[in-house]
């Protein structure tokens, strides 16, 4: 009797052994799938599919964090875009009234006075004065200025005086076609040293 009872015993041993091993599969069975229906349910959560879909976006295009918040990149002008015309013609503009006014001036009336040295003695000198019509129309009149350094006019021949420094034509030797020119001529005092400039300042009247 007591031989059968042992063998019931054992067996009852291996049994809870067996079941206890059963349960404790079944528990990790059942954890194993609580994790994976939760990682299917975020799989397919709208919300966060959105989120890794905008992710994604912004991954794939960096311009749209360094555009700022209107999303559009700075216009730069091309460096080899020209002037306008108006701008042209405007710049020229002043190009060409400054000609217009040379052209002017140059084909108006015009004189020149080149001095010479004829004589010169220990306090005074002598010296002729040419006067020539440089422009394109005649010469009515004309006036120079004899202002030399360490000279004084004391007296003229073909020369009026008229203030100062300040001398012009006579009645016989004011009009000038072009090309043509008159001699005139001047005695001066010195004091000290000197020099003849070969002009002197002429203007037409």
């Amino acid at each position: 009797m007591r031989p059968w009872m042992d063998r019931a015993v054992r067996r009852g041993r291996i049994h809870g052994r067996l079941l206890l091993a059963l349960v404790a599969v079944a528990a990790f069975a059942s954890a194993a799938a609580v994790w994976q229906f939760s990682a299917l349910r975020d799989d397919h959560d709208p919300d966060l599919a959105q989120f890794d879909d905008d992710s994604e976006s912004a991954a794939a295009d960096p311009t749209s964090a360094a555009d700022g918040p209107t999303g559009e990149a700075p216009t730069t002008p091309s460096p080899g875009v020209s002037a306008s015309p108006s701008a042209t013609a405007s710049s020229s503009a002043p190009a060409s009234e400054a000609a217009s006014t040379a052209e002017a001036a140059v084909t108006g009336p015009q004189c020149t006075a080149s001095l010479t040295l004829d004589n010169e003695w220990d306090d005074s000198v002598s010296a002729t004065v040419t006067i020539a019509n440089t422009g394109t129309d005649p010469v009515d009149g004309w006036e120079i200025l004899i202002g030399i350094k360490h000279l004084t006019v004391t007296s003229t021949w073909g020369l009026t005086h008229i203030e100062g420094e300040r001398y012009g034509d006579i009645l016989f030797n004011a009009a000038l076609d072009q090309g043509e020119s008159v001699d005139a001529s001047f005695q001066a005092d010195a004091q000290g040293n000197f020099e003849i400039p070969p002009t002197i300042p002429c203007t037409p009247v």
